[in-house]
Formats: structure tokens, sequence, C-alpha cells
């Protein structure tokens, strides 16, 4: 594996490590399906084994690497079937944390979910992919949180969280991804969250998972194709 990373200098390297292998896999360094090899990985950060390995163990354990029966780690990597089961997933579990936020959302919460909307859009207009993604995720969050339910939180970061690296790789590629369109697909179901409308927010926000599916429908197979 090629050098990527360089020496950590500062303390609780497990998590530093854990972020940087999270980071390169958000903004597409590490390509999805690449395997990640410890040995190499503790040369790059000049660091033991044992932090890699408990960095690897705390990134299978929020989805971003995959550990084989072999012991061997890689990159996740979405399949057709593995991106539709997702989407199963984000189309009961988030779609009720967006129904539980409208309802719950609390005023703190209200000016956090106002700024992230408009540091989304600005991103998006100044075409910075890589800081989008960041914002896009922190927007997520920040709904998971207004549910006011830790458990939507947890497993919601677990399933969805590591989606955003097979969209930093899409991006990587350059493939048709439109940052202004998709902002504003979560200023329409923030905003009835924010005035507490669990209906309007549930109805947008279904509406904008079924274009998120069908983009990716759409460049999954297109991958297949090419491969």
């Amino acid at each position: 594996m090629r050098a990527v990373f360089g020496k950590l200098t500062y303390s609780s390297l497990r998590g530093r490590i854990a972020d940087e292998i999270q980071d390169a896999i958000l903004t597409g360094t590490l390509p999805k399906g690449e395997r990640l090899v410890e040995r190499n990985l503790a040369s790059q950060f000049a660091t033991s084994l044992t932090a890699v390995r408990e960095a690897l163990i705390e990134l299978d354990a929020k989805g971003f690497v995959t550990k084989k029966p072999n012991c061997a780690t890689y990159v996740i990597k979405f399949s057709p079937e593995a991106a539709d089961q997702v989407f199963a997933f984000r189309r009961v579990v988030e779609t009720h944390a967006v129904e539980e936020a409208a309802r719950h959302v609390k005023p703190a919460h209200l000016e956090l979910l106002g700024k992230a909307n408009r540091d989304l859009l600005q991103a998006a207009k100044e075409g910075d992919a890589r800081s989008y993604l960041q914002r896009d995720l922190a927007l997520h969050e920040l709904v998971w949180q207004a549910a006011n339910n830790e458990y939507f939180e947890i497993a919601l970061k677990r399933v969805v969280g590591p989606f955003f690296a097979f969209t930093a790789i899409r991006l990587g590629l350059r493939q048709a991804f439109d940052l202004v369109q998709d902002a504003g697909y979560h200023l329409a179901f923030v905003d009835p969250i924010c005035s507490h409308d669990p209906v309007a927010a549930r109805n947008a926000y279904l509406r904008a998972l079924d274009e998120w599916s069908a983009q990716t429908t759409d460049v999954l197979g297109t991958n297949q194709v090419q491969s």
C-alpha cells in the first residue's frame, strides 16, 4: 500500500489514527475496497501495531472498514444490494427520526440547524466537495440528535455515516453530482423540522431519499458496467 499518512506526534493515538483514516476514506484518498495493512499503517504513522489495530477496530465498529474472515481489513465498498439495504433502513429509521425531530426540536437545535443549512449551501455554491460532504453529514447528525432519542443517533451513525464514503469516492471520480441541488433537498426537509411540521418534514425527506436512491442506483449501475 502506498504511503498516505505522516507521523503523528500528539496524544490519543488510537483516536487520531482513526480520524486520519476516516478522513482519507471520506475524501476518497483511500478508495473503496482498498486493503489496509496494519504493519504498513504503523510504519506511516510511526506508531505501534496495537494503536493501529485499535483504530481499525474503532472504524470497523463505525462501519468505515470491514474485516474479512482471514482478518484482512478493507475500506468499505458498497454493492448495489448493500446500497438497497441502506436505503431501506433509512426509509424506516431516518424517516421516523426526521418526524421525531420536527416534534421535539429544541431552540438550541433550531439555531444549529439553521447554521448547518447555511454552511451546507455555502459549500455547495463554492463547489467545495470535501467541505460539502463534511457539512452534509454534520447536518444529518444534528437532525438525528434533534429527534431526542440516542438510539436513532447510534443506529444511523453506524449505517448511514459510512455511506458518505461512497459519495466521497463518487465525487473523487467526478461523477455527476449537483451540490446546490442537493443542498436544496436538505433545506426542503429541514425547514419543516424547524417549523415543527412532522408530516411536511417526512414527505420532503422521502422525496429527497427517492432522489438519492435513484442517483446511487445510476452510479452503481454504471460502475458495474465499467468493471
